[in-house]
């Protein structure tokens, strides 16, 4: 902490040195088990994001006009505007500029930042983290276009332009995507695209908090956010826990197996989420901000702390950790080899089944997918061994509910290929559902239908949040 304390303070950002001990402490709480070094280099990145917000929200130094301008050349009086300093940081990022001999704090910063990150991080993982950082500045400068707009009576930008942008700003794109290249995970490259989409999605939730808490002070402060673009206070809360909500389940595969770049992405969403819950970090020292909905001093339907433990460095390979690639990654795979990985793992208990499981196909074409496709099929719950809702679905809202036109489920032991586990038998369908482990929260499963041979292939990952309930006549 005293480190980042003096950097900040030699280069003199515009920063409060108070906030240093926040920055440090989110930074050990993402990711606990990286080395000292790359942790104090996530945290410069943090000191420098909130840096270049607090530039870019501060008025702008108007150029020098009149006969001293000409004196000076037009080059030298576009530096002194924000426009020219924001391009600067472009080229430090694009590494055309090493930030010397720069009078300005925030390049020296960044061309510092770059520096480490080019030295330590891997060099395949170096790309997604300059596009977001390069992203950042444009979003950044498109809000401060918006205010301009909005100040001179013009138009508003649209809510999903906003938002697009927005995630761009709230920095949690930049910090994650450093850690990943900081990361010495085998493969983490071959995670990406799953990745990448639960960090767009935890990005946007991100943002719809930030709006939520900051929103007072914003209006105030005279800037644009989601509520003022008519995003009703209700909504855009139920927005952010539906991203959280498909970001980590999206991740489920890939925490259970135990993989840092999944994990750090998931404590860093929830880092953020609890923090906007009990605070706006741009004025930590205020009470004065509206409560989020459902807030009574404490976040509503909190979710479960990831372990602080160490990620697995070497994962397990072979054809299982194949398959829970498969799922994360939401591509289909071969049915023989998911036959002969079924055969090979350990049956399940009814102990374990219960809670309520999201659901997910290995193939698309067979008329099981296609039902299943065409019901919005969401996933189970087990209740206990006689109430088992089977059809999860989603509503035209994405509202989870239990269709039971066709009956519920109970389970029983039952001997199935060689081997006895807890099963699912449907009431009133000739179908029954096999589970085998694959992770205590992730399950291989085939659906036994009368007349079909081959047997329908799926996977069940464990729901560790609440799930969106459809509203009653009583609500």
């Amino acid at each position: 902490m005293p480190r980042l304390d003096i950097w900040l303070k030699g280069l003199g950002l515009p920063v409060s040195p108070a906030l240093v001990p926040l920055m440090c402490l989110q930074t050990a709480f993402f990711t606990p088990w990286l080395p000292p070094e790359r942790c104090y280099q996530l945290s410069r990145l943090t000191v420098w994001l909130m840096a270049i917000d607090n530039v870019l929200d501060a008025p702008e130094r108007p150029a020098p006009r009149g006969p001293s301008a000409l004196r000076t050349g037009s080059d030298s009086t576009e530096r002194t505007t924000t426009d020219a300093r924001v391009r600067a940081w472009h080229e430090v990022l694009a590494g055309r500029d090493d930030g010397g001999p720069s009078t300005d704090p925030v390049a020296r910063a960044l061309a510092e930042i770059v520096e480490a990150m080019e030295h330590d991080g891997r060099p395949e993982l170096l790309a997604p983290w300059r596009k977001s950082m390069h992203q950042t500045l444009v979003g950044m400068d498109r809000e401060r276009a918006a205010a301009r707009t909005a100040a001179a009576g013009g138009g508003l930008p649209e809510l999903a332009d906003y938002l697009t942008h927005g995630a761009w700003t709230i920095g949690v794109e930049q910090q994650v995507t450093a850690l990943w290249a900081l990361m010495d995970e085998p493969d983490l490259p071959r995670r990406l695209p799953v990745l990448r989409g639960a960090l767009r999605q935890a990005a946007i939730a991100i943002r719809l908090l930030n709006d939520l808490r900051g929103h007072q002070r914003e209006r105030h402060e005279g800037k644009t956010d989601a509520l003022a673009l008519g995003l009703g206070q209700r909504e855009a809360y139920q927005r952010a826990e539906t991203a959280i909500d498909d970001c980590r389940r999206s991740l489920a595969p890939l925490t259970a197996a135990g993989y840092g770049s999944a994990v750090a992405l998931e404590r860093v969403v929830l880092w953020h989420a609890r923090m906007y819950h009990r605070f706006d970090p741009v004025r930590p020292g205020r009470g004065d901000s509206a409560p989020l909905p459902g807030e009574s001093g404490a976040a509503p339907h909190a979710p479960r702390t990831p372990s602080a433990h160490r990620p697995k460095e070497t994962p397990p390979m072979g054809t299982a950790q194949e398959v829970l690639d498969v799922i994360a990654s939401g591509e289909e795979y071969d049915g023989s080899k998911l036959a002969e990985l079924f055969d090979r793992l350990e049956p399940v208990d009814a102990d374990l089944l219960v809670g309520t499981w999201a659901g997910g196909g290995f193939e698309r074409t067979s008329e099981n997918a296609a039902q299943l496709a065409q019901m919005r099929w969401y996933g189970k719950r087990f209740v206990d061994a006689e109430h088992v809702e089977p059809l999860l679905c989603r509503d035209e809202h994405g509202t989870v509910f239990s269709f039971e036109d066709m009956g519920l489920a109970t389970l029983r032991e039952v001997v199935f290929r060689g081997k006895q586990s807890t099963a699912m038998v449907y009431d009133r369908l000739p179908i029954v559902d096999h589970f085998r482990r694959l992770t205590d929260d992730v399950l291989l499963c085939v659906m036994d239908k009368k007349g079909d041979p081959t047997g329908f292939y799926f996977h069940l990952t464990r729901v560790t949040e609440t799930v969106p309930q459809p509203a009653t006549d009583n609500n």
